[in-house]
C-alpha cells in the first residue's frame, strides 16, 4: 500500500507555533488554531504533525467526548 507524505513549509510551521504559543495551556480546536493563523484547517492539521514529528510540540488529550472526538492541547518542548 502506498503512503502518502504532505510536508508543511517551514512558514507554516513557524505560524502555526507562534499561535500555539499565545494558546499555550488551553484546549482549543484545530479550527481555532487556523483561523488565527489565517491557513486551510487541514494545512493547520499537517503543521501540527511536522511539529509533532520534530519534536517541537507534544499533543496532550483533555477531553474525551468519545473515541473518535477528542480535544487536544499544544506543549511546547523545545
Amino acid at each position: 500500500m502506498a503512503t502518502i507524505r504532505i510536508t508543511t513549509t517551514e512558514e507554516e510551521q513557524s505560524i502555526v507555533l507562534n499561535t500555539i504559543k499565545k494558546l499555550q495551556g488551553d484546549t482549543v480546536p484545530v479550527s481555532t488554531i487556523a483561523s488565527m493563523c489565517g491557513l486551510s484547517q487541514s494545512r493547520t492539521r499537517y503543521a501540527l504533525v511536522d511539529l509533532e514529528d520534530a519534536g517541537t510540540i507534544k499533543k496532550v488529550p483533555t477531553k474525551a467526548f468519545n473515541k473518535h472526538y477528542i480535544r487536544y492541547r499544544y506543549d511546547i518542548i523545545k
